[in-house]
């Protein structure tokens, strides 16, 4: 028995020496324990990690696109159109994750939606009747000038213990973003780059290419009311209640670089499913390289109410000149595109005359402070929001009595905002494909209004108006229609 024990651990030590010897010949030992591990596919518990097939298997991890706190919202509804992770194909053999080889349109879009949703022009509160003393009968009367502008101040105040109530109803359906069709948003994601054993392999140059469709559409009511404290200063409040809703479809494709099928010999075949790396379905791993993906959300409810108080400052016969302050509230969620996040401050000047043609001018600065809009969703950072300039000028007339046309051309310039523009990704055959690419820079946003202002009855007024846009910069819709109807007593 003593014998048989000395034989095994003489036959133990023989085979550890020869192992030793062959290790040398060959390279480290770490050479030797990798390449026994691919030829009985990582079957050993000491040699894990050293192995192609457990090194492809471990890239970093994917993490979540979107903070925890913001996973549920429409803010996250893009970033999250193919996952929590972003896209990451079912080869349960490698982690096939890919990320995008440049900034998405995430950012200008949520803050382009903050921009249109919250700090956009409105119908003015400016009452339709103003009231004016008639010395002949020692009362006030209603005015018999024009009806005044639908998007712009006029410097005119509504009257002493006057007052205004409204409601607007506005509709924005979203087509373009920094003159990019929102209906075709090209986005190339690239493979997660990551060595085995110091290479880098070349499956990871195969790249997916997208094309997304975003489908964003705001339904907006204002209720508006005006109080006029003395004949010369006006406040207001501005209550909107906004129903936005946001989906994106997105067909990507898988573009193979690497000759596939690979032999059952090859390097990487264990990193494979029947000699493939990327697909979108694991029961047909050769011809699954198309996927369709789709997202929507919507919600409703208040938006940023907003506080105004305006003051005639000159009186000159018909002209008039006043002071104001607008004061926007976060009282919209912005997680979910009802408000800004933020508050806003904008002092405005109103120039104007009255008469049955009422020419008009308007000039106005709002400061916004940080919102989650501006800033990162996978950790839900805020960033700023842009400032604006905005600058408005038009026309009014008189055509009859209870006839007002009125026309303005609208104006705002955001300071330091994100924006796309088109670029190309090239693959590793010099062949471009198109995606968008994100840039800083200010944006010029101008439209052209018309619309018309009725008398019903009395000092009820039903007012209509479309806004078209004159270029191309931020999230536009073609046209907003606008329809509104108004007591002044």
């Amino acid at each position: 028995m003593a014998w048989k024990g000395d034989r095994r651990a003489m036959l133990r030590a023989t085979f550890v020496l020869a192992l030793l010897m062959v290790g040398l010949l060959l390279g480290s030992p770490l050479t030797l324990a990798q390449q026994i591990c691919s030829c009985i596919a990582c079957a050993c518990q000491q040699c894990q990690g050293q192995c192609p097939r457990n090194s492809a298997a471990s890239p970093p991890p994917p993490q979540p696109l979107c903070a925890p706190k913001l996973q549920s919202s429409m803010l996250c509804v893009v970033p999250q159109v193919y996952g929590t992770n972003g896209l990451v194909l079912p080869n349960p053999n490698h982690a096939a994750h890919f990320v995008t080889s440049a900034k998405n349109f995430q950012i200008p879009l949520s803050v382009s939606v903050a921009s249109e949703l919250s700090l956009r022009t409105i119908a003015t509160p400016a009452a339709g009747v103003l009231f004016t003393f008639d010395p002949k009968l020692g009362v006030f009367a209603p005015s018999s000038a024009s009806y005044g502008p639908i998007l712009t101040e006029r410097a005119e105040t509504i009257g002493r213990h006057r007052g205004f109530v409204s409601v607007t109803y506005q509709y924005l359906n979203f087509s373009s973003l920094d003159g990019i069709d929102l209906r075709h948003l090209p986005v190339v994601y690239t493979h997660a780059q990551f060595q085995i054993n110091g290479v880098t392999p070349d499956f990871e140059q195969e790249f997916i290419t997208t094309e997304n469709r975003i489908d964003l559409k705001a339904h907006q009511i204002v209720f508006d009311g005006t109080f006029g404290l003395t004949s010369r200063i006006d406040l207001s409040v501005d209550v909107p209640i906004l129903d936005v809703r946001l989906g994106i479809t997105s067909n990507a494709l898988i573009n193979r670089v690497v000759p596939q099928p690979l032999a059952p010999s090859a390097p990487y075949y264990s990193t494979t499913v029947d000699g493939f790396f990327h697909f979108f379905k694991i029961n047909n791993p050769a011809g699954s390289l198309s996927q369709p993906f789709s997202s929507s959300k919507s919600a409703a409810g208040l938006g940023d109410v907003i506080f105004r108080v305006k003051g005639t400052v000159l009186r000159h016969e018909r002209a008039r000149l006043a002071l104001g302050l607008n004061v926007r509230t976060p009282t919209g969620d912005e997680k979910n595109f009802l408000g800004a996040g933020a508050i806003g401050i904008k002092p405005f000047i109103a120039a104007s005359y009255a008469g049955r043609i009422s020419p008009h001018v308007d000039l106005g600065y709002e400061y916004n402070g940080q919102s989650v809009l501006a800033g990162e969703v996978g950790s839900a950072s805020t960033g700023k929001l842009p400032n604006q300039f905005f600058y408005s000028g038009g026309v009014d007339v008189a055509v009859s009595k209870r006839l007002t046309l009125a026309s303005d051309l609208l104006g705002s310039r955001l300071s330091s905002a994100e924006r796309i523009r088109r670029s190309s990704y090239v693959d590793a055959d010099n062949i471009s494909h198109p995606q968008t690419a994100v840039f800083r820079d200010s944006i010029n946003l101008v439209d052209i209004s018309v619309g018309a202002k009725f008398k019903l009855w009395r000092n009820l007024l039903l007012t209509g108006n479309v806004a078209f846009k004159a270029n191309d910069a931020g999230l536009r819709a073609t046209a907003e229609p606008l329809g509104s109807i108004s007591y002044s007593f």
